[in-house]
């Protein structure tokens, strides 16, 4: 068959198929035939629980994912929140001889017997925050130390205690050439004060540790509700373990 016979038997087929499908469109106007069904009426309709699952898995699966993803994060949080021990107090540890972790661990358990329970949720708990150098540190690990003393210094308004030697406490007094940031009757700390908190002969503390409270009046903090309430524990602490 020619090409051009191909051509004209194609075109009579398509005007066949046309004219037909008009004729039953105006059949079904006119009554004559009943229409036919939607698309959508071939669609099944889910009928037991399986097919309702499938379904609903296949238009929703993603909500479920973000559903699912969000829970966890919100969970997480919560837990964080709620096993994060609210602290009354804060004791900072700078001295210029290194003191352990364990040590300060123990510190906590020995200035609690002393302490307040400031936020009123009926227990007590201080923080004792490690910030002890060796003189032979390198100065990166200096500079990272101070950097944590100073950020302690300017946004902790629950850190009013400062265990220190001879050293950082001329530092810590000299930051400011206008006032002194510890009070200048500091106590001692005693054979209590070594026999609770040392871990043994190879991690002693260093000798002559002396605890201060921080200045108060002339600072920013002096008005803050919170540093009030740990100004005034601080106190009683330094009280009892001076008798």
């Amino acid at each position: 068959m020619s090409e051009k016979k191909k051509y004209d038997s194609d075109t009579l087929s398509q005007q066949r198929k046309a004219r037909e499908e008009f004729l039953e469109l105006k059949r079904i106007q006119n009554g004559e035939i009943a229409a036919p069904p939607k698309p959508s009426a071939f669609e099944k309709t889910p009928q037991t629980v399986e097919e309702k699952a499938k379904n609903f898995w296949y238009y929703y699966r993603w909500w479920v994912f973000a559903f699912i993803f969000i829970a966890a994060v919100m969970a997480i949080c919560i837990s964080q929140c709620v096993s994060r021990e609210n602290y009354d107090l804060t004791v900072t540890v700078y001295t210029s001889d290194y003191i352990s972790d364990e040590s300060c661990e123990k510190m906590s358990g020995y200035f609690e017997k002393y302490g307040d329970d400031v936020n009123g949720d009926g227990e007590i708990h201080i923080q004792v925050i490690n910030c002890s150098y060796s003189k032979g540190e390198n100065k990166q690990f200096l500079l990272t130390n101070n950097t944590k003393i100073q950020a302690i210094i300017a946004a902790d308004y629950d850190a009013l205690l400062f265990i220190t030697d001879d050293t950082t406490y001329k530092f810590l007094n000299s930051i400011s050439d206008s006032v002194s940031l510890l009070e200048a009757d500091g106590v001692e700390l005693g054979s209590d004060f070594y026999n609770s908190c040392n871990i043994d002969e190879f991690l002693k503390l260093p000798e002559n540790l002396k605890i201060s409270r921080r200045v108060l009046a002339e600072t920013v903090m002096k008005d803050n509700a919170v540093a009030k309430k740990c100004y005034e524990s601080s106190g009683k602490i330094l009280e009892q373990i001076r008798q």
